[in-house]
């Protein structure tokens, strides 16, 4: 399979926000507490249109197989924390044609080629618990896990049974 890489244009919006449905969609499978089914809304024309950030299509021949969504981030400016400039991975999404036949680490190997034009520190990407699949890709691509987000329910005491 010959995939090519390309940033995205205000003509791709339709098709990415397309995409996005089924990417949200995917994630409020994963965990519904927290997500839910969306559209897309100005979301990719906002990116498109930023000088910070980029939505990288993956394409064979005239189709599009994915996409990815990067921004820069820098760190917060404490005294505690080493600064670096750095970009984040905000969305990855392969359609299901495409998945498992090396379109995930062709969008991510142009991510790091549009981190280094930047000349940017690292890539940073934060994955649902339950996406093991994209754990595994993000692992294979040399990704290594610096924290983890918890969350602990607190019932409200209007929702708590005497």
């Amino acid at each position: 399979m010959n995939i090519c890489t390309r940033i995205a244009t205000l003509e791709d919006v339709e098709i990415i926000s397309s995409m996005y449905q089924d990417f949200f969609a995917f994630h409020a499978g994963l965990q519904p507490t927290y997500y839910r089914k969306a559209k897309a809304g100005e979301y990719p024309a906002n990116t498109i249109k930023s000088k910070t950030a980029d939505i990288i299509i993956a394409q064979e021949c005239e189709n599009i197989a994915g996409f990815l969504h990067v921004l820069e981030d820098k760190s917060p400016p404490y005294d505690s924390v080493v600064p670096h400039n750095f970009a984040v991975i905000m969305d990855l999404f392969v359609l299901p044609l495409y998945r498992n036949k090396g379109v995930g680490a062709t969008l991510i190997n142009a991510a790091k080629k549009w981190i280094r034009k930047r000349n940017l520190n690292h890539l940073e990407i934060n994955v649902l618990a339950e996406n093991e699949n994209a754990i595994r890709l993000y692992a294979n691509e040399g990704f290594q896990p610096v924290s983890h987000t918890l969350k602990c329910p607190i019932i409200k005491e209007t929702e708590a049974q005497p």
